[in-house]
């Protein structure tokens, strides 16, 4: 896989469309026996990363690891190599696809022989630009919408692994205006289907991202039915700026309690996407479809920066980096703990300043709801596991992913 592929690789667990499975499914990585174990009754565990080494020519791995607490994995010793740039887990399966106009996509599976091999047949789908995970079982995927102002979802039977629906959007309709709405994210809330955007009017003949942004001092959230896929309605606030970012797949996360937690960076790329809001937090109360206009959380004004990227904990506490220079949206981020519950802000002690990610924070948050591991790449370019302690605000260094030159996905799958 050349370079130039793999230089997209960032941060998206990604988008795929199985049109069918084997027939005949496998228990161990070289083909032999059949099932597919419940990952109900599954005992043992695995953690998996996704990455591409070092070098002109460089492939990308997935790469499992027993331990992340210590050591060193290499793509060398354990390490299958698979032609894609996004990945998402769902059922226990890895599914990767390639970013190309027909989005070849493959699932990958760890075995009883703790092996990670090939789950199921190669099925070809589109170009996606956002994804998400919807209940244990599904998950839905839509396209670029930048240029062309029709908005493609798909739902996915990760179970069967097979299409389960298709619809297409008019996204002015969305707007109301002549802007495109651009989707910067997919979450499941309840039985919905949120997804925030920004407005945009592509320039005919411009490259993809090339033309004129609106709404940048508001945030915006089209409502669709699950499993249907169908655009309900548009809730909006004026208190921050949009949430997201293209490809970023961060920004919408409902936690225990039913509440709806939203932030912003208030700040894209760029300085023609800059926004005069503060970067903050807003809620949905349990219930609503709007935002309460009593809790406003402004992180900027807490840290001093703006929110850079978000991932939830558990337990109301969000694991958030923001960046080191105020009023910038480039350059070094720290890390910090975002308590929702008091309005709180915590920085996270043991883990260095370092470049900001473009997309998405490569994380995995443990069942404990107080632990998350992040992956983060350190001023000599190497790759670092961090445990961070989201109740204490520490952070203590593991596992080296060697010869990486970028992580793009991290998960833990059962075997």
């Amino acid at each position: 896989m050349k370079k130039t592929t793999n230089f997209l690789l960032t941060g998206m667990l990604g988008m795929a469309v199985l049109l069918g499975a084997c027939s005949k499914d496998k228990n161990t990585s070289d083909g032999s026996g059949t099932g597919n174990p419940d990952p109900g009754k599954l005992t043992r565990s695995k953690y998996v990363f996704v990455y591409t080494g070092k070098g002109d020519n460089a492939a990308t791995y997935i790469v499992g690891a027993d331990d992340i607490t210590k050591g060193g994995i290499s793509s060398t010793k354990n390490g299958v190599e698979v032609d894609a740039y996004s990945f998402v887990v769902q059922n226990n399966t890895v599914f990767a696809q390639a970013y190309n106009e027909q989005g070849p996509v493959t699932p990958y599976r760890i075995y009883d022989d703790g092996k990670i091999g090939v789950a199921g047949r190669t099925v070809t789908t589109f170009r996606t630009g956002v994804y998400g995970k919807v209940n244990n079982d599904s998950w839905v995927g839509g396209g670029d919408p930048r240029s062309s102002g029709v908005g493609e979802l798909f739902r996915f039977d990760a179970v069967n692994l097979q299409l389960a629906g298709r619809t297409t959007t008019d996204l002015k309709k969305i707007t109301g205006t002549g802007f495109n709405a651009v989707w910067t994210g997919l979450f499941q809330v309840n039985n919905k289907l949120y997804m925030p955007y920004y407005k945009f009017k592509h320039t005919p003949g411009g490259r993809v991202y090339e033309g004129e942004y609106g709404s940048l001092d508001s945030t915006w959230v089209a409502v669709f039915s699950y499993p249907e896929l169908k655009y309900e309605k548009t809730i909006g606030d004026d208190r921050t700026g949009f949430i997201g970012d293209w490809s970023s797949q961060q920004g919408v996360q409902q936690i225990e309690n039913g509440d709806v937690y939203a932030w912003s960076t208030a700040m894209g790329d760029g300085e023609q996407r800059r926004s005069a809001r503060p970067s903050g937090i807003v809620r949905i109360k349990k219930g609503a479809e709007q935002f309460d206009k009593s809790y406003f959380f402004n992180i900027e004004a807490a840290t001093g920066a703006k929110i850079s990227r978000g991932e939830y904990i558990g337990n109301g506490k969000f694991l958030m980096s923001v960046y080191t220079v105020p009023k910038e949206n480039e350059g070094k981020v720290k890390m910090i703990i975002a308590d929702v519950f008091n309005n709180k802000v915590t920085e996270v002690k043991g883990i260095p300043s370092h470049d900001a990610v473009r997309f998405k924070m490569v994380v995995y948050a443990e069942s404990d709801g107080k632990t998350i591991d992040y992956v983060m790449q350190d001023d000599s370019g190497e790759y670092y596991v961090y445990i961070i302690n989201g109740e204490t605000a520490t952070a203590t260094r593991g596992l080296h992913i060697e010869g990486a030159e970028v992580v793009t996905a991290f998960s833990k799958l059962k075997y």
